[in-house]
């Protein structure tokens, strides 16, 4: 009989313990975005049949299943037509576009300079847009607006708001 009287006590005590006490709620967290694989002085080549197309150099990188991050980036687009230089302190690679954002100086071979916070260039249409204020050069002149997109192939400038001080050539 002892033995049925300690039995009820466990069992008023297991009773007690689930009736007063709830479990932990563990809440269940998946990771989808995470990081493959990070490095540091990173570069990466994109070979094509005629040679080297672009290449992308940085402090460090950091490659997720979708794109990479790169810190300090320096990114060179080279065609046949043109070659474009783009350096800024972060560069976001994803679905054959840069998103370049911090200190951006984007350049062509042919003199043209553009300097802005942010930049997205579409590699596919070779078009470099900014929406958030710049300052374009090439030579002498000088262009402050709010909104440019340039394509690299045609070599044309589309622009919003701007302020322009060009140099006209006197002629002989």
């Amino acid at each position: 009989m002892s033995i049925n009287i300690f039995l009820s006590f466990v069992l008023a005590g297991l009773i007690a313990i689930f009736l007063f006490f709830k479990p932990l709620d563990i809440k269940h967290q998946e990771f989808i975005d995470v990081p493959q694989l990070e490095v540091k002085n990173f570069t990466l080549y994109e070979l094509v049949q005629n040679g080297l197309k672009t290449f992308m150099v940085g402090s460090s990188a950091t490659k997720y299943d979708d794109r990479f991050i790169v810190e300090d980036i320096n990114y060179t687009d080279r065609s046949e037509k043109y070659m474009a230089n783009m350096r800024a302190k972060e560069g976001i690679y994803k679905n054959d576009k840069v998103i370049l954002t911090g200190d951006v100086v984007y350049s062509r071979e042919n003199g043209f300079i553009l300097q802005t916070q942010k930049i997205i260039y579409d590699k596919n249409s070779s078009v470099a847009i900014s929406d958030v204020g710049y300052t374009a050069k090439m030579g002498e002149n000088v262009v402050h607006g709010t909104y440019i997109k340039y394509n690299n192939l045609l070599n044309k400038v589309y622009s919003k708001n701007i302020n322009a001080i060009y140099q006209l050539q006197e002629s002989k």
